[in-house]
């Protein structure tokens, strides 16, 4: 039961964890995709959307940081809490942990896919507006 429980929390960690890099990898690729200086664009312009581009990356960045920490935390939490299992003392002790923990692990997912459609629809937008800009 516990494998269940750490390889459920193990994919949501690991899908927390792809979607910025998949993000950050979209970037790099419109970033040199755009290259505004071979279409005539000014250096002004250009250092501009560099700019923009860099502080979007390094925000991102550190709310991708927090993001991880949270899960870090969350995972030493549940581990934690396993633990305590061997703390029962009777069956209906038992079955209480073991709820705490799917519950703990269900809250988790679930903020951690909060956090991850919030981040998306952040980057949606200033990608957008990033490139509205520049046309």
């Amino acid at each position: 039961m516990f494998d269940l429980l750490f390889e459920s929390f193990r994919k949501a960690s690991e899908s927390s964890m792809q979607m910025p890099l998949d993000m950050y990898k979209s970037w790099t690729q419109q970033l040199l995709a755009s290259q505004p200086n071979a279409t005539g664009a000014s250096v002004e312009w250009t250092r501009s959307f560099q700019k923009r581009w860099t502080e979007f990356a390094i925000e991102s960045l550190n709310k991708h940081r927090e993001s991880l920490d949270s899960v870090y935390r969350s995972g030493i939490q549940l581990i934690e809490q396993t633990f305590r299992v061997s703390e029962a003392k009777s069956s209906e002790d038992y079955k209480r942990i073991v709820e705490d923990l799917w519950r703990k692990l269900l809250d988790v997912v679930k903020e951690q896919s909060e956090t991850q459609v919030r981040d998306f629809q952040t980057w949606a937008s200033k990608t957008i507006e990033i490139q509205r800009a520049s046309a």
